[in-house]
């Protein structure tokens, strides 16, 4: 349950966009094996023509007209291609939409592959975890009462830093971006990425 919990909004709509465009691509292929058959409508046209020339009569014009099939269920897979492309469109909007909420090409290429932007912050030990390689670094932090830990992303894609039971929460942290939060309070404190749910850390308080 937790991975649906922590998945974000991101994750769900990368989840859907996927989806949308797997459906796109069958209703295109379904549709393209059927619109194949409207190179028959041309056919039927000179076959009109040739009937009202006097070069065929009317019994021929029905026999190849019943081999043809029907005007509308030759139509049937032009209007697929149609619905196929509007659901790939739809898919790459909402996949768009998703790669966003990743902050765009800051989310994903990180601080440390954009120059501009410089290298992320050093933490400091004692009180400081890392987020780096899609995992927190040391997995498990121990700090006394009243300490404050300090989470550092030096990753190349936004995490969160968010409690496993939802009482505090980091928000969105970019890459070079850091949170810091004050324990005041004995006890063992478990947190995960929201974007990343294998990601899991535990801070321990132990008294002063």
């Amino acid at each position: 349950m937790m991975g649906f919990q922590f998945m974000g909004v991101g994750g769900w709509l990368w989840m859907l966009a996927a989806v949308l465009v797997l459906v796109g691509v069958v209703v295109l292929i379904v549709s393209a094996l059927s619109a194949s058959s409207s190179s028959s409508d041309e056919a039927m046209a000179i076959l009109r023509a040739r009937f009202a020339g006097g070069e065929i009569d009317a019994d021929a014009l029905a026999k190849a007209k019943d081999a043809l099939g029907p005007a509308p269920a030759r139509r049937r897979g032009s209007r697929g291609l149609l619905v196929g492309v509007i659901i790939l469109v739809v898919g790459l909007l909402v996949g768009i939409l998703g790669w966003a909420s990743f902050g765009g090409f800051g989310g994903m290429m990180g601080a440390g592959m954009m120059g501009m932007m410089g290298p992320a912050p050093t933490a400091p030990a004692g009180t400081s975890v890392t987020l780096a390689g899609s995992r927190f670094t040391p997995l498990t932090l121990t700090v006394k009462v009243g300490d404050s830990v300090r989470w550092f992303n030096d990753d190349a894609m936004p995490h969160t830093v968010s409690a496993a039971d939802q009482s505090w929460d980091s928000g969105y942290l970019a890459p070079g971006v850091s949170f810091e939060r004050r324990f005041d309070a004995t006890g063992t404190y478990s947190y995960v990425c929201r974007y990343h749910s294998w990601m899991t850390g535990t801070i321990e308080v132990t008294g002063a």
